[in-house]
């Protein structure tokens, strides 16, 4: 049988492992990755292999030649361009004659692939999906599969709302040649995205095999650590070179090891090897051919490949370092940090944990290296959330990070690209935006600085000015000390997930862009856009109706910049506006919390001034809250129940789109005016792309613009002739539930997968997380995208049905986690 090892990928989130090599020819174990797919694939009788390359192809070759030396035949075939996955396998079909195994080149795994070939002519498949079960499933390919095995369902690289199962899809895949007929050769192909979609659509047999064993796909630099502690361990089915000279030390051909170093298990030593005396490998090291350990140096938890010399009394605590790498005397490598090739560490050097040396860079005498040697640090956590980039100012959101999105950004949106750029009226945004402005320059792109703006001003801005993308910065309404920025499209929306993941990955490899000096970017300042924004506001908009209606309304809390542009606002249209503004409780920011504390005041005040509603405007000047003379409070789902009645009211039906977390109410509401309801995955992202595609103009302006929401209710209520709290009183009732529980990362993937089937047969919608429909409600369990919980929603025919509903998933879950412990 023959085989296919796709070996065309670049590594670039290993960098700068794969700074001057391709991913499958990095070191795991003192071996390319690569070498280990063709030991297993010889192990389970395939010796006719094709090669897929495309990234520097002639590495491989040089080192595989004719794959003789393993007892195989390779064959090779090179991609003049990138096409896909299954376009590169499509580029050796002249080779692929027979059912045939595709497997990736640099993952590491001892899977059973006899087995899965066995499963493969017993279901009489055209194509398998070796599967496997991971803790975090974010960045694979999620497949469900009935209980024969045939695939039902399968998500590449979801979101956790998305995250369905944790069985993944494992890239290796037995197929048969017909599956090639699909597509045209020397077209870019995926198999995830393209080929088993098409395949299941066309209701084709496509089964997925849960194996057994180990399979990483090495993505990463902590998984790279990792995959050789998981061999040390014994969690891989991979023979170790060399003598086992005692329990877990492993020592090569040639290498020297004195008496009196100190060698703690479990250890690889590789050929040639000189450990002196005094020196120290402890556990969970793998040290490469050729190098020289000396004298008081300590080396745990690391990876060295070979010929590099660490010098007396240094220290390697969790690192990497690559090929002829020289640390002189007591040089300190830390956890997380890789050196790369050639790289010199001079004396009394340290690198910090995390840091990152790139190929050939010299460290001088006595330096504490606490960033990357070319432009910045790496991270591992995400960048994004779900309100785009959030942190505390100067300690997660620097200059530095918002000068590098800055450029990145630019990079990505195209050379010479229009930007916008804008920020609020607090002085760290401003200071940040400045640092953006610099980045954006830097990678050639020119800079549209707006000034102070609300959000959705900035929003309008990019497409009024006819940009490429923009980047608006603003205090956090969360937390005092934090700021927030957002990074728009050409359509003013919340840039998708795709460039967000490309943002991620180029930091993480830290492969920025630099431009000679004359073709750096400049920036224009654009004056008066509040103006303009203004005149966007106003437009189709009945203000003599509200002109006549003499409203008035009590502005809680405003920020000096929603104050300077709302109350002008209101003036121009004819509505007194009177003012609250609480005591400051120090760094405490002011939210629906506090509103609610106020909530008897404010009834007090209103009162007292005969004000028709109070009003309270978040600091992005997107979102909106209010409160009726008796104290009702609309926000969030009520807002959308609100919202709603008022679109279908006025538009005689039509359609709204709300989130799958929304009230039931709202199909109510359609059902009165004939409208029709459409349900949407909560991420902003996606939700903003639904009301743009359905051209939901109105709806985006009510959701995403407080100002424009404000007055358009102000018009509905004058041109209906009620006041605020009449035009409450016409929503009908309900009852939602909301309910958080912890639950670790790793276990998230399987609970989603239990609770899937555990419902299966049952009313289920899987739009966004898990939907369960009962008798009584329904109940949606949704696993947050940013931190280790599940948010749980109900809705029931009373207030104690709904509590009862959520109450009764999150024991669920939890019992779910202890069954997995």
């Amino acid at each position: 049988m023959k085989a296919v090892i796709m070996a065309g990928g670049e590594g670039a989130r290993l960098r700068p492992l794969t700074c001057d090599r391709p991913k499958p020819m990095v070191s795991i174990m003192n071996k390319p990755m690569m070498e280990h797919i063709i030991v297993l694939l010889k192990k389970h009788n395939f010796e006719d292999v094709a090669v897929t390359l495309q990234y520097m192809p002639e590495a491989i070759k040089d080192f595989f030649l004719d794959g003789i030396s393993w007892g195989v035949n390779l064959n090779y075939f090179v991609e003049e361009t990138p096409l896909g996955t299954a376009g590169s396998v499509k580029n050796a079909s002249s080779f692929l004659d027979q059912t045939f195994l595709v497997i990736s080149g640099d993952a590491l795994t001892d899977i059973d692939l006899t087995e899965a070939v066995k499963f493969h002519r017993e279901k009489g498949s055209m194509a398998t999906l070796v599967l496997t079960s991971v803790e975090t499933p974010l960045e694979y390919g999620v497949v469900i599969t009935e209980e024969d095995g045939r695939i039902s369902q399968f998500l590449e690289k979801p979101s956790w709302g998305e995250v369905f199962s944790d069985t993944v899809n494992t890239g290796i895949y037995i197929l048969e040649p017909e599956v090639l007929d699909y597509f045209e050769p020397g077209v870019k192909f995926d198999f995830s995205k393209d080929l088993f979609p098409k395949l299941l659509e066309n209701k084709d047999p496509l089964y997925g095999y849960v194996a057994p064993g180990y399979w990483c796909d090495v993505g990463n630099l902590q998984q790279y650590l990792q995959a050789h502690f998981d061999v040390l361990q014994g969690k891989v089915d991979l023979e170790i070179e060399g003598t086992e000279l005692k329990s877990g030390v492993w020592v090569s051909a040639g290498a020297k090891v004195s008496p009196e170093a100190d060698l703690v298990p479990p250890v690889v030593i590789g050929e040639n090897c000189r450990i002196n005396p005094g020196a120290e490998v402890k556990e969970y090291s793998v040290i490469g051919p050729g190098t020289i350990i000396e004298k008081g140096t300590s080396v745990k938890r690391s990876v060295c490949w070979q010929n590099s010399y660490l010098g007396k009394n240094s220290a390697l605590r969790g690192a990497v370092i690559c090929n002829q790498v020289k640390l002189k005397e007591r040089v300190h490598v830390l956890e997380g940090a890789v050196i790369g090739e050639g790289s010199i560490l001079e004396n009394d050097s340290q690198i910090k944990p995390g840091v990152k040396v790139w190929p050939d860079k010299n460290v001088e005498s006595g330096m504490t290296l606490q960033n990357s040697l070319i432009w910045g640090r790496g991270v591992s956590k995400n960048l994004f959330g779900s309100e785009g980039i959030r942190g505390q100012v100067n300690m997660e959101i620097t200059p530095e990070l918002t000068a590098v999105i800055g450029n990145i950004f630019g990079v990505l949106s195209g050379e010479g690209a229009l930007i916008t750029l804008s920020s609020d009226d607090w002085k760290a945004s401003r200071a940040l935006k400045h640092a953006a402005a610099s980045g954006l320059m830097s990678s050639g792109a020119e800079v549209l600085d707006l000034g102070d703006l609300l959000t959705p001003a900035a929003r309008l801005a990019v497409k009024d000015q006819k940009a490429k993308g923009g980047i608006h910065i603003f205090r956090s309404p969360k937390r005092q000390e934090e700021v927030s920025f957002c990074l728009f499209d050409d359509l003013g929306l919340n840039i998708p997930k795709g460039l967000e993941k490309k943002i991620e990955q180029a930091y993480h490899s830290q492969d920025y862009k630099r431009i000679p000096g004359n073709d750096i970017g400049q920036r224009m300042d654009i004056a008066d856009f509040d103006v303009k924004y203004r005149k966007n506001v106003l437009e189709n908009v009945d203000q003599e109706a509200i002109k006549r209606n003499a409203l008035k309304v009590l502005l809680v809390h405003p920020e000096p910049l929603i104050y300077s542009f709302v109350s002008s606002l209101l003036h121009e249209l004819g509505v007194e506006a009177t003012v609250y503004q609480p005591v400051n409780k120090g760094d405490e920011a002011y939210d629906l919390s506090r509103l609610r504390e106020d909530r008897v005041i404010l009834m007090e005040l209103m009162e007292k001034s005969r004000l028709d509603m109070a009003v309270f405007i978040y600091r992005s000047g997107e979102n909106i809250s209010l409160m009726d003379i008796q104290g009702r409070l609309i926000s969030g789902d009520y807002f959308t129940a609100l919202m709603s009645y008022m679109l279908f009211k006025a538009g005689d039906g039509g359609t709204v789109a709300v989130p799958v977390t929304a009230s039931g109410v709202i199909e109510k509401i359609a059902q009165d005016f004939n409208g029709k309801v459409v349900r949407t995955k909560t991420s902003p992202r996606y939700f903003m792309e639904q009301l743009h595609e359905r051209n939901l103009h109105l709806q985006f302006t009510l959701q995403y613009n407080a100002p424009a929401a404000l007055v358009k209710i102000l018009e509905f209520m004058s041109q209906e002739g009620f006041l605020f709290s009449q035009l409450l009183s016409q929503l009908p009732d309900f009852h939602l539930s909301h309910k958080k529980t912890r639950c670790p990362w790793g276990v998230k993937g399987k609970v989603m997968r239990q609770l899937i089937e555990e419902n299966r047969g049952k009313d289920v919608e899987l739009i966004d997380g898990v939907k369960i429909r009962h008798p009584e409600g329904w109940v949606l369990v949704l696993p947050d995208p940013e931190e280790p919980l599940y948010q749980v929603y109900g809705e029931g025919s009373s207030e104690e049905k709904s509590d009862s509903l959520t109450e009764t998933y999150v024991e669920k879950i939890q019992e779910m986690q202890r069954e997995s412990t």
